[in-house]
């Protein structure tokens, strides 16, 4: 079986109203955090700048507007019985989830995932504890007969972590390092996610040939991690100039887990 690998240049927004109702397995989203400072604050110990994207400031009316609307493409697009994935931070995840409870209650939340990072930055002003989570948020759209897909087999026997012995059933706190060197080495991307978390992501709630769409998709993770595991997928990102990192990751990534062909297509968005 051969899978489909779309990256589409162009505003989330824009491109998601173009997507047909009902039509997408799993969305996985790494939005905007809207934590980014217009003047980032370093550590004298560390090289480690907080974020300062332009692509991550928002008004808070501004944000709000943003994730209902983003949000409501997303419930719109995926298929009865499909997942919702988001990750967040404080900054942005508990507006997440009450948009998904006060404006969708066709949508069931299954978990709060708690991702713990035994490796995370140091906290730079000394005036806090140190920030060493996210979060994620599985909600799934259930109707027209159809519930959610987990695979709990695999999720037994597969993850493991200190946290998480394999052969027991997987608890709702990972333990997954920050992204490695070794995998940022086809180019920076200040919030490039983990191969093993969207791995977790995407085979604990598809199957083989669903079809994976990641709205905010960056350095390319989610497609990687799809194409590897014979998913088809989908990925929107705004910007053309994360265009090389996320090629050069998916052909070397040609082979997959079951050696099956895949198509890789790039595309602007036409309005």
């Amino acid at each position: 079986m051969e899978t489909e690998h779309k990256i589409i240049f162009g505003d989330a927004l824009k491109v998601l109203k173009s997507i047909p109702d009902n039509s997408i397995d799993l969305v996985f989203a790494d939005p905007p955090y809207n934590m980014s400072k217009k003047n980032g604050l370093a550590w004298k110990y560390s090289k480690h700048v907080t974020m300062q994207e332009d692509w991550d400031m928002f008004s808070k009316d501004d944000f709000f507007k943003f994730n209902k609307e983003w949000i409501n493409e997303c419930f719109r697009i995926l298929k009865h019985g499909g997942s919702f994935w988001v990750s967040g931070s404080f900054h942005n995840i508990y507006q997440t989830g009450f948009i998904i409870q006060q404006f969708h209650p066709e949508i069931k939340i299954n978990n709060s995932i708690v991702w713990f990072k035994p490796n995370a930055q140091p906290n730079i002003t000394c005036r806090f504890f140190t920030e060493s989570t996210e979060h994620l948020i599985w909600a799934t759209k259930n109707g027209d007969g159809k519930k959610w897909k987990f695979n709990y087999q695999w999720t037994k026997d597969f993850i493991e972590d200190p946290l998480n012995p394999k052969g027991k059933q997987t608890r709702n706190v990972w333990s997954i390092p920050l992204t490695p060197k070794n995998e940022k080495w086809a180019g920076d991307h200040p919030t490039q996610k983990p191969f093993e978390l969207l791995k977790r992501v995407i085979l604990s709630s598809t199957n083989e040939g669903d079809i994976v769409l990641d709205p905010f998709v960056g350095s390319g993770t989610t497609s990687v991690v799809a194409k590897y595991y014979g998913r088809n997928s989908i990925g929107i990102e705004i910007n053309k100039k994360y265009q090389e990192v996320i090629k050069k990751r998916l052909q070397k990534s040609q082979k997959t887990l079951s050696d099956e062909s895949s198509k890789v297509i790039f595309e602007e968005f036409k309005d």
